[in-house]
């Protein structure tokens, strides 16, 4: 019952925040600034957002990598541990495989929400 209320909680809070994140505001004290800034966007600063978005990819899958790589590493190596461990050993390296697998699942989830975010601001 306890873990249901943590994960429901945690699924809880990453919504609220991508909700909050997404909204966007233009302040401007009249419409016609924004109808001009929008038609001057479509030359100089369309280029520029593209080279963002190229950028920000680029940085998302590094992360995704290196988490990937460091995530395989440490379960090489307690997976090693274990099978050499003593039984005390042993339940306390399982007890350690619960937050590693819960940090893999959350980078890698992290990185698609940004990646799925990044292509629906795109279109």
């Amino acid at each position: 019952m306890n873990k249901t209320i943590k994960i429901v909680s945690i699924l809880l809070i990453t919504v609220m925040l991508l909700s909050t994140l997404s909204q966007v505001c233009l302040a401007s004290d009249s419409y016609t600034s924004i109808i001009d800034s929008v038609d001057q966007a479509g030359t100089g600063q369309a280029q520029e957002i593209e080279g963002l978005k190229t950028m920000a990819g680029k940085v998302i899958k590094a992360i995704r990598n290196i988490a990937a790589i460091i995530a395989i590493l440490v379960i090489t190596i307690l997976g090693v541990k274990y099978m050499i461990g003593s039984t005390e050993e042993r339940a306390e390296y399982k007890k350690s495989f619960i937050p590693l697998i819960v940090g893999v699942i959350v980078v890698v989830a992290a990185s698609s929400i940004a990646t799925a975010l990044f292509s629906v601001a795109g279109a």
